[in-house]
């Protein structure tokens, strides 16, 4: 049997959980959260799952997860993130791992985790899932990686600063290339309340370009009329995408697509890694790159305009 530990069981931890349960592999799934509310509820949402062969325990402390660990999954916001890593790696054998994104506040923390999972010899991703979306493996198919790639989202409240990073991700899935320029003179500069608390949110225009000319452009604005979408435009196609609502156009041509949530790719990511060893998600390097090159502009920008002098930035 397997043993799978979900660190954070709040709503996307929940989710995790849910997905994990319908994995095809027999598993010890352990859930630690200082919550207890949250285990209840986490808890309730494990029980509206089918499948067997899984046992399931929820716990208020690591003393009393197994030390031997086939899969981690930490889903706790970002603050704590760095300090749930470092206590479960200090008394655990940790096979792999799978870090929920916005990965950490601090510039520091991203050298320092990652030499800690490289002296442990934790293999470890990033949960950025459109990769692993049909939709977006649809349009990956249609990309000539020779020219450069337009793409562009525009939406409302979607939570810029907390999603840029899947965004950023993705779009460097498609282009093929390693690194990127990020622009925010268009983002406005006005700090707000994330809707979760203790977090803070950016609205305007970000801008991201590789060396090949292809540019990511993330619009978010309160009083945004229409359905957020996705426009890819690369080698004379046109794609448009409404992630949403399951819709994609080519050219003009429509399909639909599978809308993804979280309770529905755990149990993929699961049986990938206790299969082949791998998953379709960025690696820790990989992401934490392209996380540092995000943060160590929109921090600063951030404490500027808050007049703060703390060396993190509250995003999640």
């Amino acid at each position: 049997m397997n043993t799978i530990l979900i660190a954070g069981a709040g709503q996307l931890g929940s989710r995790h959980l849910q997905g994990v349960k319908t994995s095809n592999h027999e598993l010890d799934i352990w859930v630690y959260d200082l919550s207890e509310e949250s285990l209840k509820v986490a808890e309730e949402r494990y029980n509206q799952v089918e499948s067997g062969n899984k046992t399931a325990h929820f716990v208020t402390s690591l003393d009393t997860v197994p030390e031997n660990i086939d899969i981690v999954i930490v889903a706790s916001g970002s603050k704590p993130r760095a300090i749930i890593v470092k206590q479960i790696l200090a008394s655990k054998k940790v096979k792999y791992m799978v870090l929920e994104k916005f990965l950490f506040t601090r510039l520091a923390e991203y050298e320092e985790i990652g030499n800690l999972l490289n002296e442990k010899g934790v293999n470890t991703w990033v949960n950025c899932p459109r990769r692993m979306w049909d939709g977006y493996a649809q349009i990956k198919s249609l990309v000539n990686c020779d020219e450069p790639i337009e793409y562009t989202f525009e939406g409302g409240e979607w939570g810029m600063c907390c999603n840029t990073i899947h965004f950023a991700d993705i779009f460097m899935y498609l282009n093929g290339c390693d690194t990127f320029e990020f622009s925010m003179d268009k983002v406005i500069p006005e700090v707000v309340d994330s809707k979760r608390t203790g977090y803070v949110e950016l609205h305007g225009t970000e801008i991201f370009t590789t060396a090949d000319g292809s540019k990511l452009s993330l619009t978010s604005l309160p009083d945004y009329n229409g359905d957020a979408h996705v426009v890819i435009k690369n080698a004379g196609n046109t794609i448009e995408y409404y992630e949403g609502k399951g819709i994609m156009l080519v050219n003009g041509i429509e399909s639909t697509v599978p809308i993804h949530y979280q309770s529905g790719l755990s149990g993929t990511l699961i049986n990938e890694l206790l299969e082949t060893g791998s998953c379709r998600l960025s690696t820790y390097e990989m992401s934490a790159s392209y996380h540092v090159s995000y943060l160590s502009q929109v921090g600063p920008f951030i404490n500027k305009l808050k007049g703060w002098t703390s060396d993190s930035c509250p995003i999640t």
